[in-house]
């Protein structure tokens, strides 16, 4: 018996959910999808009332000037779901309204004596913004339900037309009957929205602790990675001074290849965190030559290409020597797309990477031979954590779901292609900007220009105890002098006993952090000129932007490369040489 009744109960919500979902199927636009929803809902529900509210009337009375016009309300209010279904969703929104609006006036003046159905007329009024997508729609509405509710209360004053007389009890339980009715139909509208609201509470909670996670995973990350990455340099630095050292360089090119693939993964997931908050994009554009910016990054890969006994093809057709473009976003995107590339061709077989130009865009063609991508998963090759893990491959599925978004907020676009026979090509269109020789930023070798700094002082704040070792041996070797110091206040404290040239300050550290230590720097009127780079893990853009408006000179993110600090440190000691990109 009761697993009669369970399979009843679950045959009825199976109908009711058929029922109100009727035309939706095929749909994507979910706005729609929730507004065909509602108008089948209050449908089925204003049915069911009317059923049950006149069965009360005829128990109690035969009166035909209710039994009629309640007959036809819920003939009428039940053609709306089957109008959704047929696809006449504006037909079905605007007949839902309207029935109920006629029904509320003639009942409204019929049985005036029993109920006053002005609290209808204010819930359909509320319904409006929910049912009718567009503004016009919305406000013929608004102005009906207006008027029929000025009508009623017009009627209610001078009663000019003569009402219904029903027995007390009739009458109280007519009254209960159309106050239960107006109260389930506020609930049934209400309750999507109020679980809407709860679970937006929950995700924003959510999002919260996401965001803590992304940032102690991917600061955890980079602290150790910062020391790998820092020892390769190191050694790449002592085998150019020891020739002795020359077997061990292929070694070394492996770990900074490792280092930098490890960090491109770290930002990838920083990225998205990023994305996935809704931070928009801010474009950098500069001009730059096109031909020597791909081939420096094309050559980086061939590197990694050759691992897998993979070679890579470039060939750059007509195109303007100097574009203007988001040089950061541009790597980002030629550097994922050549990555997968590589992850996903068949050993021994040749990547093609063609530049191209048209009449206001240019393109970046990237081919190559491996397994064949199916409609399906072309489809939703652009979407986070998709990946085809094989044997030799790793990653987390990110780099083409990032990509597609940089592309975007670039206002170009990428396509996915693939043949039965594996040949597979990424194509990336993006707005030609040509720009001039003049444009140019004009950059020195600042490694080369600063080898000695003996006159150098500085000042570094680190708590990491390998960090820290690392820097100082790199300055050391520069020709810096150097101090070490573990948090602000000791920053603080060994400033005013000699005053640095400069200071690299960590953020995050003990007893007084990189911020307040700025704050204070930028306070004392003997120090407030020093120039202060900020090196740190934490990458995101909300910590950058905290920082630099504290007074910090630079921003570096870890792991630290040790060129890119000479650049910054060429640029703040030299301000002459260059302004910081």
């Amino acid at each position: 018996m009761l697993n009669m009744t369970i399979k009843i109960i679950n045959q009825i919500k199976q109908t009711v959910k058929s029922i109100t979902r009727a035309g939706t199927q095929g749909q994507t636009d979910d706005e729609l999808v929730s507004r065909i929803i509602l108008v089948n809902t209050l449908s089925l529900v204003l049915a069911s009332l009317i059923l049950v509210v006149g069965a009360i009337f005829m128990v109690f009375t035969r009166e035909l000037s209710i039994l009629i016009p309640a007959s036809i309300e819920f003939l009428l209010t039940v053609s709306a779901i089957y109008m959704n279904h047929r696809g006449y969703y504006r037909v079905a929104a605007a007949s839902t309204f309207l029935v109920q609006c006629f029904a509320s006036i003639y009942f409204g003046i019929l049985l005036s004596n029993l109920i006053e159905l002005q609290a209808m007329i204010i819930f359909l009024i509320s319904i409006i913004y929910l049912i009718f997508p567009d503004r016009i729609s919305r406000r013929i509405s608004l102005v009906v339900a207006v008027g029929i509710l000025l009508l009623l209360e017009t009627y209610y004053h001078y009663h000019f037309v003569e009402v219904i007389h029903l027995q007390q009890d009739v009458a109280f339980i007519f009254r209960i009957s159309a106050m239960a009715g107006v109260l389930t139909l506020i609930i049934v509208v209400s309750k999507p929205y109020v679980h809407s609201n709860d679970f937006n509470k929950q995700l924003k909670r959510s999002n919260h602790f996401k965001k803590i996670f992304v940032y102690q995973v991917s600061h955890e990350l980079r602290t150790p990675l910062n020391a790998i990455f820092g020892v390769g340099q190191l050694l790449k630095r002592e085998i150019k001074l020891n020739e002795q050292l020359r077997g061990i360089e292929p070694l070394v090119d492996q770990l900074l290849l490792a280092s930098n693939h490890t960090r491109n993964i770290v930002n990838d997931v920083l990225d998205m965190a990023q994305i996935e908050s809704g931070n928009s994009e801010v474009l950098n554009s500069e001009a730059f030559e096109i031909k020597p910016f791909i081939e420096k990054l094309v050559d980086i890969n061939r590197i990694i290409a050759k691992t897998r006994n993979i070679k890579i093809k470039l060939s750059i057709g007509e195109i303007p020597p100097v574009i203007i473009a988001d040089t950061l976003k541009l790597n980002q995107v030629i550097t994922n797309l050549l990555g997968n590339a590589i992850k996903y061709s068949h050993k021994g077989t040749t990547i093609n990477c063609y530049i191209a130009a048209a009449k206001n865009t240019w393109s970046l063609h990237i081919v190559n031979m491996g397994n064949h991508i199916t409609e399906d998963k072309l489809k939703t090759i652009f979407d986070p954590f998709i990946t085809d893990k094989r044997k030799y491959t790793e990653g987390a599925g990110l780099g083409l779901y990032i990509v597609q978004n940089k592309v975007n907020s670039m206002n170009g676009t990428i396509t996915a292609e693939s043949s039965p026979t594996g040949i597979n090509s990424f194509k990336v269109v993006l707005p030609l900007v040509p720009g001039r020789y003049d444009d140019l930023k004009t950059e020195n070798n600042e490694e080369d220009e600063i080898t000695d700094l003996s006159d150098i002082h500085v000042v570094v704040a680190e708590d990491n105890e390998m960090s820290a070792l690392l820097i100082s041996r790199f300055l050391t070797q520069t020709g810096c002098s150097i101090c070490l110091t573990t948090n602000g206040a000791e920053v603080l404290e060994e400033s005013r006993k000699r005053t640095p040239d400069i200071i690299i300050m960590d953020y995050h550290m003990d007893i007084m952090d990189g911020k307040d230590a700025l704050v204070s720097l930028k306070k004392d009127p003997l120090l407030k000129h020093i120039p202060v780079i900020i090196a740190t893990g934490d990458a995101f853009l909300e910590s950058r932007e905290l920082m630099m408006k504290a007074g910090a000179s630079a921003f570096i993110e870890k792991p630290i490369d040790y060129k890119f600090l000479i650049k910054v440190l060429s640029q703040q000691l030299h301000p002459l040489s260059g302004e910081l990109q």
